[in-house]
């Protein structure tokens, strides 16, 4: 019995350290410096990455002697009055319009140049600047238009039509040099008779359309005299087409699908002729429009106030 527990004994200590070589390692080593780099590459980035300039730190590069362009004026709203403004006219040579550009008074808002609509107070100033060689100075006023980002203005007749106004030039001493005032000279400068001489007062009668008659491309046309300043078309059937230089849109109008003696009417900027522009893609449209007409150098301007496009079941037969 004594020598069975020694030899027990004996064998449970010789077993111990055979397990302790076995046993797995319970400590680990150190990862290689390729492992560390391998798991830094694998982890998922916490934050975006911040860049090293800022936007506001950039500056753009310019040539030499570049200079920013202007700002673009303030656009008028359409609708708005102009009223007594000073200003002198300018002829553009890169489109068919003139402009007016004021005399701003420091008292007064500035009024960037506004191009002018065709009209008859406008072709009596530019008669008087014809007639006078001078840049006169004119107080305007009207209703300001918008059109494609720009302004343009309807005058109005000022208390004195230049039209009745404006004679043959007697040479002064006071108007020999500079820009004078319209207003002081055109109670002056009289015929002898006391009647302006070579201007087209507006109380003159109608004068014949110089794209009929024999401005006309059909031989014999009939001679259409144009309608008469500031008057009304109310709720007319009308095509829109090219006018004859290919330069401007006009519309003819119509009446129970038959044209009218009535000359056609070269449409004016403004906001409208944007949406008669947009609906007219085909050709053959018609409209009710309703306006207000002008007159310039033998031909018929309409301002349009009212647009309405017809369908087909519109359509009279």
């Amino acid at each position: 019995m004594r020598h069975a527990w020694i030899s027990l004994v004996v064998i449970v200590s010789a077993a111990a350290p055979l397990r302790a070589q076995t046993a797995p390692s319970e400590t680990k080593s150190a990862p290689t410096p390729a492992e560390s780099m391998l798991n830094e590459m694998l982890k998922p980035a916490s934050t975006a990455a911040t860049p090293t300039t800022r936007p506001a730190d950039i500056q753009s590069m310019q040539p030499a002697g570049y200079t920013p362009p202007a700002p673009a004026p303030q656009l008028l709203r359409e609708g708005s009055d102009i009223i007594a403004r000073r200003g002198y006219l300018q002829k553009l040579p890169d489109g068919p319009y003139s402009e007016i550009v004021f005399v701003n008074d420091p008292s007064e808002p500035k009024l960037p140049p506004l191009l002018i609509l065709p009209d008859l107070q406008l072709m009596s100033m530019e008669d008087a600047g014809a007639v006078t060689k001078k840049n006169l100075i004119f107080t305007v006023s009207g209703m300001a238009t918008e059109y494609k980002g720009k302004n343009y203005i309807l005058l109005e007749a000022g208390p004195e039509e230049v039209g009745r106004q404006i004679p043959q030039l007697r040479a002064t001493p006071e108007n020999e040099d500079g820009p004078v005032s319209a207003d002081q000279m055109l109670n002056k400068m009289l015929s002898e008779n006391g009647q302006p001489t070579g201007l087209s007062p507006a109380s003159a009668e109608p004068s014949a359309d110089r794209t009929s008659g024999s401005g006309a491309l059909p031989p014999k046309a009939p001679v259409l005299n144009v309608l008469r300043e500031r008057s009304q078309v109310f709720d007319r059937v009308a095509r829109i087409s090219k006018s004859p230089d290919g330069t401007e849109e006009q519309i003819t109008l119509e009446s129970d699908g038959t044209s009218m003696q009535d000359p056609p009417l070269i449409l004016l900027p403004n906001l409208k002729l944007i949406a008669l522009e947009a609906a007219s893609a085909d050709r053959n449209a018609r409209f009710r429009v309703t306006g207000m007409v002008t007159e310039y150098r033998g031909r018929n301007y309409i301002l349009l106030q009212k647009v309405v496009v017809m369908s087909d079941s519109d359509r009279q037969f």
